[in-house]
């Protein structure tokens, strides 16, 4: 992988794959501010040091990872070039409700992904008639995604940003998946065959022995945000799980909770816990008091369904009628 020249532009820095000296990359990039960490790594606020005063001035946000000794650091590193490889390969015919990275940059200290900056994340217990239009955009993003053999698997309002003109963007593809739709198996994108030095191998679980896309036995992601069949860890369509999660993301943004949390405060800290809630989301039934309009509710209900065979699709949702409808009174609801 060559390094860009010294001065390279932002549009230079968007569109490819480098290997760069620390020094390069401080001339190329002003760390501004770290605005999310986690286990995994760090988000930071940056700026191109280089280009026009517009460019300069140009916010993008970069998710690092230090390379250190630590055992783990292999595999974040590998699930940062995941996410890379599998949103890049969405470039030329990008969904306004999806990410768009820009590039995958490693060093001997970091490794990196830069990507366009969303200032703020999704709220919640927003009004219905706000937040229609971010539902009707993510479902088209999620079908989107289907439909290029891509899972996202981790599909919460903590991974939802909103642009300045509070479009929804789902971002963090670090569990996702790219099925080859001609036999199930997760597929590498024929366009990112480029090795990536030193950084181990790949943290994203493979599903065992798929018989078709989008098969899998295993449960990872956000517990509160699990399927049924995923939390269990029995074989299951992915896209009906990110169905599920993205109906459980819907009820959040309007509600405050997720349909089966007892109340806002409910702590998931121990096996037992875990267990409870689960089994609330095996009988379907929501709990607490929830205010909705009566079309949005019936969505969810299809979406939401504890039974992965009468769950709707992504698309299934978006075609519904309730998108294309206006708002009725919205009266609180317990069931």
């Amino acid at each position: 992988m060559a390094a860009p020249p010294d001065a390279a532009s932002p549009e230079d820095i968007v569109s490819d794959i480098y290997s760069l000296s620390d020094q390069q990359l401080a001339a190329n990039l002003e760390f501004i501010q770290e605005i999310g960490y986690g286990n995994w790594g760090s988000v930071w606020s940056c700026r191109s040091r280089v280009g026009t005063p517009s460019q300069t001035r140009r916010r993008l946000a970069v998710k690092l990872v230090h390379r250190t000794t630590a055992r783990t650091t292999p595999a974040r590193v590998r699930s940062l070039w995941n996410e890379m490889k599998i949103v890049r390969t969405l470039k030329d015919n990008r969904h306004p409700a999806i990410i768009d990275f820009h590039s995958f940059i490693i060093t001997p200290s970091y490794a990196l992904i830069t990507m366009e900056y969303l200032p703020r994340l999704v709220p919640v217990e927003v009004r219905e008639s706000k937040a229609k239009t971010w539902f009707e955009s993510l479902l088209g993003g999620v079908a989107y995604l289907h439909a290029r053999g891509i899972v996202h698997n981790d599909i919460k309002p903590a991974n939802i940003l909103l642009s300045r003109s509070e479009q929804p963007v789902l971002v963090d593809f670090g569990f996702a998946e790219k099925y080859d739709l001609n036999d199930g198996a997760p597929s590498t994108p024929k366009s990112f065959s480029v090795a990536v030095p030193s950084i181990g191998s790949s943290p994203s679980p493979t599903p065992k022995t798929p018989i078709a896309p989008f098969e899998s036995n295993l449960a990872y992601g956000t517990p509160e945000y699990l399927s049924p069949e995923r939390a269990r860890g029995y074989k299951h369509d992915t896209r009906k799980s990110d169905v599920w999660s993205l109906g459980v993301t819907f009820f959040e943004i309007i509600v405050g909770r997720t349909p089966f949390e007892v109340d806002e405060g409910e702590e998931f800290s121990s096996k037992e816990d875990l267990e409870r809630y689960w089994d609330r989301t095996n009988k379907g039934a929501w709990v607490g008091v929830w205010k909705m309009s009566s079309g949005l509710e019936k969505v969810l209900k299809k979406m939401i369904h504890p039974n992965a065979e009468v769950r709707v699709t992504g698309t299934k949702a978006l075609q519904d009628g309730y998108f294309s409808s206006s708002l009725v009174g919205a009266l609180p609801t317990t069931w």
